[in-house]
């Protein structure tokens, strides 16, 4: 989107008019003109392998050039998820290789490490970081020890255990940020004991998010009601959610035919049996995940129901949620756009493989796509209705939207922009800190 300077719809919303910058190029010198957007646009369109991934690409009827610098983008029906969707990097091919159009271009590529440069015309100007080598770290701890030693200018992540300490160190700043991802457990709804939508509403009231947020996460993250996107701008946070509240949980279960009549795994026979119980996968080697699904564990428990983790490997763990092999899972959702949150939840995503049906939810999320252009107040009124949808009738229990940092050397001087959370974004407008660059003058 930021190859273009401006874009429109028609009255109907169905002709999108595009007006691209006068002076973005590709890495060969060549201009980004309509002709060239164009035929990078079709290319991706035609070699799409997932499109149930970006559900506002199927909303596109064609495209077509209306000028050098002037493209018109035809729907087929009037969609509010093309936009959220059309995030397509714009490149052209010279026989292997791809020329794109940012700031920096890759000059070699090794397991090892990464190489760019600095391109020079870029539509911005050209960075003053002239160069940028990327290495892997088999882990963060061995990451930051080489930032300590002065062998890295950047950390990627910083984690929930080493944010203090990284913080609390002169040489580095650090940049934080939420990321838009729902960390939660999703239910199997196909399985009976989760087709009663009161045995979901109770296991949300069961659990302490803030608790969990304090010890999984420590305290780096916001409390998370449903999937949708709480810095989304249509988002309303006076939207209720649910509280911490057991004995309500265990009143709402008593009402319901949910019951299992067996002890839970282990207990001597003397053992009060277990309201009922269900299996969460979890994937193997993931602390955080884990002790986030063990106090999920422990605070269920509380109300009496048993909920049985099963650590697997990532194939495993894919597989079996494409087959539908489990009664749930704790997973990650991402959501920043309405657009990626209908994949997920619309009863005819070909990516719902939860088995969760909700007309009130159907209809929110194709009140969202279809909204008129320009009419904020029907998008904001469609969001409002799909965020109680989901919580009256929730497909799992949301626990948090956990927060990152970025960690960068006080060599640099970083621009923080509003409309920009990660820092990383603004990578080609880094600079050096004014003290050593006049060191560097000086030597």
């Amino acid at each position: 989107p930021r190859l273009a300077e401006s874009w429109k719809p028609s009255p109907d919303g169905l002709r999108w008019a595009f007006k691209l910058r006068d002076n973005a190029k590709f890495h060969d010198g060549s201009p980004v003109d309509a002709a060239s957007v164009k035929r990078s646009l079709d290319e991706a369109l035609a070699n799409l392998t997932d499109r149930s991934l970006v559900p506002g690409l199927d909303d596109i009827a064609g495209i077509d050039v209306d000028g050098p610098r002037e493209l018109r983008v035809t729907l087929r029906n009037r969609s509010t998820f093309f936009l959220d969707d059309l995030s397509i990097p714009i490149s052209k091919r010279s026989g292997d290789r791809i020329i794109g159009t940012g700031p920096f271009v890759v000059q070699s590529s090794t397991p090892e490490e990464i190489v760019m440069s600095t391109f020079p015309d870029h539509y911005l100007g050209t960075p003053e970081v002239d160069r940028i080598v990327w290495k892997p770290y088999p882990a963060l701890r061995t990451a930051w020890a080489g930032m300590m030693r002065g062998e890295i200018d950047f950390l990627y992540e910083v984690s929930q255990e080493s944010a203090e300490f990284v913080q609390g160190e002169s040489s580095v700043n650090t940049f934080s940020f939420l990321r838009p991802y729902a960390l939660g457990v999703a239910f199997n709804s196909r399985r009976p004991i989760f087709a009663d939508q009161r045995v979901r509403q109770a296991l949300n009231f069961a659990v302490d998010r803030q608790t969990i947020i304090e010890q999984a996460l420590k305290g780096r993250g916001v409390s998370a009601q449903s999937p949708i996107w709480p810095l989304h701008w249509a988002y309303d946070p006076n939207v209720p959610g649910y509280s911490y509240d057991p004995s309500r949980a265990a009143a709402i279960l008593d009402g319901t035919n949910a019951r299992f009549n067996g002890k839970r795994g282990g207990e001597p026979a003397s053992a009060s049996p277990a309201r009922f119980r269900f299996t969460c996968l979890v994937l193997d080697n993931l602390a955080v995940w884990e002790r986030m699904a063990l106090l999920v564990q422990r605070q269920l428990r509380e109300i009496d129901v048993d909920m049985q983790l099963e650590a697997v490997s990532a194939a495993d763990f894919n597989a079996r949620i494409a087959k539908g092999d489990f009664d749930a899972v704790f997973l990650e959702f991402s959501a920043r756009s309405m657009s990626r949150a209908y994949v997920f939840w619309h009863s005819e995503s070909p990516r719902n493989a939860f088995g969760y049906r909700n007309s009130r939810v159907d209809q929110a999320f194709e009140a969202i796509r279809r909204a008129p252009p320009g009419d904020d107040g029907a998008y904001r009124t469609a969001v409002r209705d799909l965020q109680q949808s989901m919580i009256s009738s929730p497909p799992g229990i949301f626990l948090a939207w956990g927060q990152t940092a970025r960690a960068v050397s006080t060599r640099f001087r970083v621009p923080e922009e509003r409309d920009r959370d990660d820092v990383l974004q603004t990578l080609s407008r880094w600079q050096l800190a004014p003290a050593l660059a006049l060191a560097e003058v000086r030597d």
